[in-house]
């Protein structure tokens, strides 16, 4: 064993397990309560019920979670979700309940490596210690620059479609040791990957290829084959795990497929596995189908649906079924490939476990952590690439420990010294190969991205990107970059219901109405915000307004993406949420923001749209700064475009409503809706008498649930303006919460929002929106959860029976959880003040 491995093993084992502690204690915030649960099906062996989740799933079809019923955990498998109503796969004998706990997190990936990292403390078979701190150990730089030797260089044939700097870089990384690849967005890190595979591979070396996620495993696996199609022959690559559409949809990619490979070697069982999996990925591919379905589906899509549901989770099934008996013969397949293609948690997993290999490739290394690409580079001798750009995003944490900071929160990059050596001490590494060349961004674009955030290697535009043709166009693109300023919008920034996430419905409303002016020439568009409520927000635009190729995500999910016009949404103002996040006042060159703002730029090919309040983003900060030298740079060389001048640009999707009309089209908008949900914020509600008479002829209840709720913010002692309290003795549903960051209404599929009070004798800005879609999301969003002790949207209020004022819900989060009360403001608040006294 190499010196100092059992200390560093078990420092990494600490992070693990501080890491483990941490999502254990927050899983109440990321657990999503669930309601009304009915059976609609039943397998062999599957029981599906479907529930009305009170919080966002966001996770895909397949995902496998626990169901919590009171202390009993069931582990099922998430088969479709409909907006908010999500259908579960449960084993047959499990009990159906009407309310439920949906619990999604990942802990087992973290349980996994634990295990692992625990059975090779003192070392052990199939694994090389020395190699695998290596990648994560500070090297001394050489005495003199490192040299390939002449019999490594790359031949004629194998320089092909690559520039100096990726010949150079493949050169290296054929030479044993650690190579590192620092490539930044558009240079071709993709490309030089898989010349450097197809040169392993022609070599006669074993290669693991790895990333984290299986979206960049694929975009590398389809370029190794574009490059050398006869690897994707006679298991020359095995691709293990869940690939995507994109290796699918490749010629090659699915004979390469570990099952499929099993199955042309006369497996009966895998080619079992192989026609079932084909069918669960049709049948998923199907529910996608009717999610896009606008409007509510039909009796006969309600039906087929059912139907699919069913099939999805008993194909599910049997596909664990046959999964568990194919082991060995997965590990015989692997231990023959050339190259085994795998995300990198594979490699603390039962089929890779114990396989070594040749060389190591691991890309999109700066989303690795430092403990998994320990891990994955001890599967090989020493002989090991990390690729990546530690300039974007880093690996996802919430444990903030010691040893969380350095092993979880940090990549190889910045673990081994290198992103240290570049940042801080201005040198490149003997062995760190950084390409500059960049073939996405057009020049502006590039400029202020190699500006802000690449000083130290400054990017190159190559000719090539001066004379491509532009796909997509749309007329308030009228530059490559484009600075769309919303600070006299006034919008609000809010988080749902306490909790940490933002968004903020004026900014989705603007970008509605740039969504609204496109034709069929916008042929590629992308939304992004660093924000996931927002990217749900923007995405159920796409419902409405959303063209083949369009995509709507947040900053971490897009990152390795990239699109012919991207709209960035900061999302962040300053009001409402008073305090802007830390991704915008941290100015640290290190900083999440810092690489937040670099991924979100650089996925623009053509045109960046940035929509931003600039008053409040570009306020403080100096030129040493990257986060203030992209904004400086930004609002100096941009085509600048107001929020007015793009809602007058649509075709009425969005509407810029002038406050004396305010009133009356919000009357003419309830008379013609079934539902309404408002939310005010402290304000005299001068206008709410004047929509009484249009809110009392809203349908009456059904059962328990009321046809509206209106949230009004009280004053400190808990009362209400005297507006509300009218309406409430003329039987409107006003509830009070405190506090309300929102000021906005959904009136059947219309959204309206305002920068003050909507109604209130000055509301500010007021846009309007119609979009069902768009609509029902921001219901959703905005909806308060009922539970057993607090009641919710639809739900009438309760009066204290001390002083029969109205119990009052507060959403006050308490060290970034939720914490929702139902209490009287005067009666429990002098009690809570008396205590404190």
């Amino acid at each position: 064993m190499p010196a100092g491995w059992n200390e560093v093993a078990r420092g990494a084992s600490r992070a693990l397990a501080d890491e483990l502690a941490k999502v254990t204690s927050r899983r109440t915030e990321t657990d999503v309560p669930l309601m009304d649960g009915q059976e609609t099906g039943q397998t062999a062996t599957r029981r599906l019920v479907r529930f009305e989740a009170q919080s966002e799933i966001g996770t895909a079809e397949g995902t496998s979670g626990l169901l919590i019923v009171q202390d009993l955990q069931i582990e099922v498998e998430v088969i479709s979700v409909f907006g908010a109503v999500v259908t579960l796969s449960l084993p047959s004998d499990a009990p159906v309940t009407r309310e439920a706990t949906l619990r999604l997190d990942m802990s087992w990936l973290l349980s996994a490596q634990s295990r692992r990292l625990w059975e090779l403390i003192d070392g052990g078979p199939g694994f090389d210690a020395a190699a695998a701190l290596t990648a994560v150990t500070p090297e001394k730089p050489a005495a003199t620059p490192t040299s390939p030797p002449a019999e490594v260089r790359l031949g004629s044939g194998e320089v092909e479609r690559l520039n100096e700097g990726q010949r150079r870089a493949v050169e290296l990384a054929l030479t044993h040791g650690v190579t590192w690849l620092w490539g930044p967005p558009g240079t071709g890190k993709t490309t030089t990957i898989s010349a450097l595979v197809a040169a392993l591979a022609a070599r006669g070396k074993r290669v693991l290829l790895a990333a984290p996620t299986n979206a960049a495993l694929d975009v590398a696996v389809t370029s190794l084959f574009d490059r050398a199609p006869q690897l994707a022959e006679n298991g020359a690559v095995v691709r293990l795990g869940q690939p995507t559409d994109k290796l699918l949809n490749h010629p090659a990619g699915g004979t390469v497929l570990v099952d499929v490979v099993a199955a042309q070697r006369g497996a009966v069982l895998a080619a079992e596995r192989v026609d079932v999996g084909q069918r669960l990925q049709q049948a998923r591919h199907d529910l996608a189908e009717l999610r896009r379905v606008k409007g509510p589906l039909t009796d006969e899509q309600q039906q087929r649906r059912s139907e699919l549901e069913s099939k999805a989770a008993e194909l599910a099934s049997l596909a664990e079924g046959l999964d568990r008996l194919l082991l060995q013969f997965r590990r015989k397949i692997c231990r023959e490939a050339t190259v085994v293609a795998a995300t990198a948690h594979q490699t603390v997993l039962d089929t890779l476990k114990e396989l070594t290999f040749d060389v190591v490739v691991l890309d999109e290394a700066s989303m690795t952590t430092a403990v998994l690409a320990m891990l994955v580079a001890g599967t090989g001798h020493g002989h090991t690439v990390i690729a990546g750009d530690f300039r974007q995003l880093p690996p996802v944490a919430v444990a903030d420990t010691p040893a969380a900071r350095e092993w979880l929160h940090k990549g190889p990059f910045e673990k081994a010294g290198v992103a240290r050596a570049v940042i801080k001490e201005g040198h490149l590494p003997d062995r760190l190969a950084a390409l500059t060349a960049q073939y996405r961004m057009r020049p502006a674009i590039g400029h202020v991205v190699s500006t802000a955030f690449y000083r130290e290697s400054p990017l190159i535009t190559d000719d090539t990107v001066l004379v491509r043709e532009r796909r997509s166009r749309i007329r308030w693109a009228s530059g490559e970059l484009v600075a769309l300023d919303t600070s006299r919008l006034a919008a609000r920034t809010a988080r749902r219901q306490g909790s940490t996430s933002r968004y903020n419905l004026m900014h989705a409303q603007v970008i509605a109405a740039l969504l609204g002016s496109a034709t069929t020439l916008t042929r590629d568009l992308a939304m992004i915000t660093p924000f996931t409520a927002q990217a749900r927000l923007l995405e159920s635009l796409l419902i409405d307004f959303g063209l083949d190729g369009w995509a709507s995500s947040t900053v971490h999910r897009f990152q390795g993406g990239e699109r012919d016009i991207v709209v960035y949404d900061t999302v962040d103002t300053g009001r409402g949420v008073a305090k802007l996040h830390s991704w915008f006042t941290d100015l640290d060159p290190d900083s999440t923001g810092t690489r937040l703002l670099n991924v979100a730029a650089s996925r623009a090919k053509d045109h960046l749209v940035v929509v931003g309040a600039f008053d409040q983003l570009h306020r403080t900060g100096s030129s040493a700064d990257p986060l203030w030298r992209f904004f400086a740079h930004l609002l100096d060389q941009a085509v600048h475009l107001s929020w007015q001048e793009a809602v007058d640009l649509s075709d009425g999707t969005t509407e810029h409503v002038p406050s004396t009309e305010v009133l009356p089209r919000l009357r003419e908008d309830i008379a013609n809706a079934t539902a309404v949900d408002m939310w005010l914020p402290s304000a005299p509600l001068v206008g709410l008498p004047k929509l009484l008479p249009a809110l009392r002829s809203l349908p009456a209840a059904h059962g328990e649930i009321q046809s509206n709720t209106i949230w009004v913010e009280p004053d400190g002692d808990g009362y209400l303006p005297a507006e509300a309290l009218h309406a409430r003795r003329e039987g409107v549903n006003i509830r009070p919460c405190t506090p309300i960051l929102e000021s906005s209404a959904v009136v059947g599929d219309i959204v309206w929002s305002a920068g003050a009070s909507l109604l209130g004798s000055d509301p500010g800005v007021v846009l309007r929106t119609e979009s069902p879609g768009f609509a029902d999301l921001v219901r959703r969003t905005q909806r308060r959860r009922r539970s057993a002790a607090v009641p919710g949207t639809g739900q009438l209020g309760d009066e204290c029976g001390r002083c029969q004022r109205m119990l009052v819900r507060l959403e006050l989060p308490r060290r970034g959880a939720p914490d929702v009360r139902y209490e009287c403001l005067s009666c429990d608040g002098s009690l809570r003040r008396g205590r404190r006294l």
